[in-house]
């Protein structure tokens, strides 16, 4: 029976670009790109190289930066977190229907005085 994978929203298959251009770090260039060693400055050169390249792929400006995590969660909380500190406001309204991390979030942000608003939705996700 062929199967059908329909949680892309999760995960996705990694492009064949990808996979070449990144086949080096799996066992050649291996360094820890904090490290002041020659395999860590060759691995943070790399990492400064990507992020460049998808800087411009994106057409950014010159002040943005391009951080890697490693998925949603911890992009979500990066996102949150940040930006609710970064803001001067100290309210925040969600849905109660939201990703388990960003409801986390929430919660913690609720442990360090924000205010969080969790709207009901109807039966076709509208608030």
């Amino acid at each position: 029976m062929k199967q059908i994978y329909l949680d892309n929203g999760a995960t996705t298959p990694v492009a064949k670009e990808v996979i070449e251009e990144m086949k080096p770090y799996f066992d050649k260039k291996y360094g820890n790109a904090s490290s002041l060693h020659s395999f860590g400055m060759e691995a943070n050169e790399a990492l400064t190289n990507s992020r460049n390249k998808i800087l411009k792929k994106l057409n950014a400006q010159k002040n943005f930066k391009c951080v890697f995590t490693s998925g949603g969660t911890e992009s979500n909380n990066l996102a949150m977190k940040g930006l609710a500190f970064k803001n001067k406001g100290k309210h925040i309204i969600t849905t109660k229907v939201e990703h388990p991390c960003i409801l986390n979030a929430c919660k913690w942000l609720e442990s360090q005085d924000f205010k969080v608003s969790y709207l009901n939705v109807d039966e076709n996700g509208f608030c």
